[in-house]
């Protein structure tokens, strides 16, 4: 069976030493939709304004734009046992992201860039506003195995890349774990620094994809590839890999039809 590989932005892009992504995909030629039946990307610096002496400072209210339904709905890894809660927290982020893209900016994009803006971030927030009902990705232990163990292996090779230290394509690499895959797809990014919430900083860095022309990363997030993926993989840690302190894999499939 007739192959087909795309590499995009396989040439890993050096966001000016502070991150770094690349994705790449693989599919059959007979693949049919199953829905039809290195950026820069800057922290935003926590600069305190000055404010009167007070005996108590009141924490500020959030205000969630999402319901406890909607939340509970978009958490597809909640229960599972084989993630860490930045994992979970992850897969919870971009199914909040395909649930309601135009709300996922307000609550979580928008405070997060702090104002920053270029073409990159103008079109996401396009891109996001026409994102909405799309079906939650569904972790998959065994995908799970598979960047979890892609992860290590660039932990302990140092190097920053898609392919195994043995050769190995990601696709290669992920069917050795799942079996009966029609198409794969993988997402990795690497980062200098982090805020304290880590699966938000990568979210934010794969779906801005500052420096990556194919946008890659955005469109297996929010669906916007001619395939459809619904099962994920998530594993995120610390380095160093090539030079940064944390790294990030998200591994995607689509299953054959038995």
């Amino acid at each position: 069976m007739k192959k087909h590989i795309l590499l995009l932005s396989l040439t890993c892009l050096l966001f000016q030493g502070i991150g770094v992504s690349c994705f790449e995909e693989d599919w059959d030629d007979d693949y049919t939709n199953p829905q039809e039946n290195k950026d820069k990307e800057r922290l935003p610096e926590n600069k305190d304004k000055d404010e009167e002496p007070s005996k108590e400072k009141e924490e500020p209210k959030v205000i969630h734009l999402f319901t406890d339904e909607e939340m509970k709905y978009a958490n597809t890894a909640a229960d599972v046992d084989y993630m860490s809660a930045d994992e979970k927290r992850m897969i919870l982020l971009c199914n909040l992201a395909r649930l309601d893209g135009d709300r996922f900016a307000q609550e979580y994009l928008t405070p997060y860039l702090k104002g920053e803006t270029n073409k990159n971030i103008q079109s996401l927030y396009e891109d996001l506003k026409n994102t909405r009902d799309l079906p939650m990705f569904a972790p998959l232990k065994e995908l799970q195995q598979a960047a979890a163990y892609h992860m290590q292996e660039m932990i302990e090779s140092q190097k920053f890349e898609h392919n195994s230290p043995n050769g190995d394509s990601p696709a290669t690499r992920i069917k050795k774990f799942v079996q009966n895959v029609r198409a794969t797809s993988e997402n990795i990014g690497a980062r200098s620094s982090s805020t304290k919430d880590l699966a938000l900083d990568f979210t934010i860095q794969l779906l801005v994809d500052n420096g990556v022309e194919s946008l890659g990363h955005r469109k297996v997030i929010l669906g916007q590839g001619d395939i459809k993926y619904d099962k994920i993989g998530v594993a995120l840690g610390k380095g160093p890999v090539s030079g940064y302190n944390y790294v990030c894999v998200q591994d995607f499939v689509v299953l054959a039809k038995r």
